[in-house]
């Protein structure tokens, strides 16, 4: 009887030790491989067949500036903290652009807002952090994303 208890107690502490020892699983993805064109208003322009890939960032090579949607999967709820890189390819005409983060219930009308950060130039890696109750969505959208302006990196905690 002894022998079964401590058997018992030593299954249950490996048990706890190996969830422990789990690591804090993040995601990440490039800028080009999970990219939406963000459409507003009526525009003439397919932004679609002027966007350019760069060592996975997608970067603008339209001549005029354009909005990125990225979707972004999460497993719990909790605070997700979303990082962002962005790059300018060689622009001679860096300007800022703006990128927000929301999550979203499916509802038009319930969403939280996780804050904006301005890039205001090439290289620059910010965060934000939003409030994603049990099953919603986020999204990142970076607006007026500039000719030569792009995404490189985006991760975050699912």
């Amino acid at each position: 009887m002894k022998l079964k208890a401590v058997s018992l107690f030593l299954g249950i502490c490996l048990a706890i030790m190996a969830v422990a020892a789990s690591p804090v699983y993040a995601r990440s993805t490039t800028g080009f491989s999970a990219f939406h064109v963000e459409v507003q208003g009526t525009t003439t322009t397919n932004a679609y067949l002027c966007l350019g890939e760069s060592y996975g960032q997608v970067i603008n090579d339209c001549a005029s500036q354009v909005n990125l949607e990225f979707n972004l999967p999460v497993d719990n709820q909790t605070n997700h903290t979303v990082t962002i890189q962005n790059d300018w390819s060689g622009s001679a005409t860096q300007s800022t652009f703006y990128c927000q983060l929301y999550s979203y219930s499916g509802s038009s009308s319930e969403y939280n807002y996780g804050g904006q950060i301005n890039f205001t130039g090439p290289v620059q890696t910010q965060s934000l952090t939003v409030y994603t109750p049990e099953n919603w969505s986020i999204q990142l959208i970076c607006f007026n994303v500039p000719n030569g302006g792009g995404i490189a990196n985006i991760n975050w905690n699912p």
